[in-house]
């Protein structure tokens, strides 16, 4: 029993430590995307980021890919159905809601993931959080709520739910289905091979949509904006998707989306250092909550279903 729990643990610090550096690069993403907004089609890019992942993560996966089973029809569906949620509908709805809404209306959405995680895991799998947990992701919330608000009552009340809003629930609402069907898909592959197959799934579906828009602009990137380009597609599209998809396999989608809000963290403090913005008191409130919610979200689960959804057996585990 002990070597068990032993093995367990390592896993829970591994896939800990996973979702920390994928945070860190999604929150250089954000950066990215900030560096590159109209300065390409945007369906062009994401095919191109689509690619670029794929590129990175089969090399890595080819021996996996090779030893594992065959996804019959049934799993190919959920595959397509992971890239539609996971890719497709967020990049999407994301370019779509943002020209009728405000960012920090978008931020406040986008806040909302791991509550809605959660919920979505309540009505399909009955998992509760524990008491800890609750108050973790309320906490992180309202990290993010300050952060996001500056600190000021007045930014929150003028938020209005208009049509931008809606739109990006929609893109919170698809996340967290994609968390949760790609956890289960996950009891058969690996997550380096499932990485694999939605990203092969979504160029199938982007790169037609890049090449229709790239007709429509006319665009020209300089080196510096090409590694911004690859730096989108090799970390972000490719790396962190691995890495965040592993921490889903292994802790659970909801104790994994809450961590996840640590790229909020690291996406100001990267704006601070490469930007050259300014850090104000209530950026500091925020950190502090959103970091302190996350440490309370890591307490252990009271159910073992809900164990079970989390963690996969150490003998059934692939080091990725």
């Amino acid at each position: 029993m002990q070597p068990m729990k032993h093995n367990n643990r390592n896993v829970f610090i591994r896939a800990y430590l996973f979702l920390l550096i994928s945070s860190l690069m999604y929150g250089g993403n954000v950066i990215a995307g900030r560096l590159m907004a109209d300065q390409m089609p945007p369906f062009t890019l994401s095919a191109i980021r689509a690619i670029l992942g794929l590129g990175v993560l089969l090399p890595l996966a080819w021996a996996q890919i090779k030893k594992a089973p065959k996804p019959n029809k049934s799993e190919l569906l959920q595959l397509l159905i992971i890239a539609i949620l996971g890719v497709i509908l967020p990049y999407n709805t994301l370019l779509l809601g943002l020209q009728h809404t405000t960012g920090t209306n978008a931020s406040i959405i986008f806040a909302t993931c791991p509550a809605v995680t959660n919920i979505l895991l309540f009505i399909f799998y009955k998992v509760r959080l524990t008491k800890l947990q609750t108050i973790g992701l309320i906490t992180s919330f309202m990290g993010l709520l300050v952060v996001f608000t500056q600190g000021s009552l007045t930014h929150l009340f003028s938020f209005k739910l208009g049509l931008g809003e809606m739109i990006l629930f929609i893109n919170v609402l698809s996340v967290g289905l994609y968390n949760l069907i790609g956890q289960n898909i996950m009891k058969k592959f690996s997550s380096l091979v499932t990485s694999v197959y939605v990203l092969v799934f979504s160029i199938i579906i982007l790169v037609p949509m890049g090449v229709w828009q790239h007709g429509s602009f006319e665009w020209h990137l300089s080196l510096s904006q090409w590694l911004v380009v690859l730096y989108m597609g090799i970390f972000a599209a490719g790396l962190a998707f691995f890495l965040n998809l592993y921490g889903i396999d292994k802790i659970g989608s909801g104790q994994a989306a809450i961590f996840n809000n640590m790229q909020y963290v690291f996406s100001i403090t990267l704006s601070i250092i490469i930007l050259g913005e300014s850090l104000a008191s209530y950026h500091w409130m925020g950190f502090i909550l959103v970091i302190s919610g996350v440490i309370l979200s890591l307490s252990k689960p009271p159910e073992k279903k809900a164990h079970t959804l989390s963690i996969k057996s150490s003998e059934q585990e692939s080091v990725s």
